[in-house]
């Protein structure tokens, strides 16, 4: 009985919208070998980022184009406002993570801050929701990593991140 009882919570759960973050991040990690930057969009299901988890999320370059092939993360307007928003007023977010997770869509202030797919499905709602700063200056094995940031939006989502 407990079995079954386990399994029929667990398909209900495949039903149950998911949660997460966007977050604008700046990735420096500087090394012996010199300090590579990644700076774009990273997704997380807490809003808080730690030192342990400072180089877990996987960021995606800002780009200018980001439809088709082109991976990584498009802002309207694209002017960089500086730390810790960096981007700022947040119109359209065009984010394209090809074959990962949560793929190709775009959240739009005009539209309540939708998230739809490339069909003009809504896909999630999204908050605009600026009030995590992520300010971090962690050791790793080569040496330094200094994540800088903010979080964007809230977004529930049928999508599994």
């Amino acid at each position: 009985m407990k079995a079954s009882a386990v399994i029929m919570a667990a398909a209900a759960l495949q039903g149950v919208a998911a949660d997460f973050w966007v977050n604008y991040l700046r990735r420096i990690e500087v090394t012996r070998y010199g300090a590579p930057t990644e700076v774009g969009v990273a997704f997380t299901h807490a809003p808080e980022i730690t030192c342990d988890s400072a180089m877990g999320p996987k960021i995606w370059p800002n780009v200018g184009d980001a439809s088709g092939s082109h991976p990584g993360m498009r802002c309207e307007p694209g002017d960089d406002v500086g730390f810790p928003l960096y981007r700022d007023p947040l119109n359209v977010v065009e984010f394209n993570t090809l074959n990962e997770l949560p793929g190709h869509h775009t959240i739009y202030k005009g539209r309540n801050y939708a998230m739809v797919d490339l069909s003009g499905f809504k896909t999630g709602q999204c908050y605009l929701n600026r009030t995590f700063v992520h300010d971090l200056d962690c050791p790793n094995e080569e040496g330094q990593v200094a994540l800088t940031g903010s979080s964007m939006f809230f977004c529930f989502s049928d999508i599994w991140i």
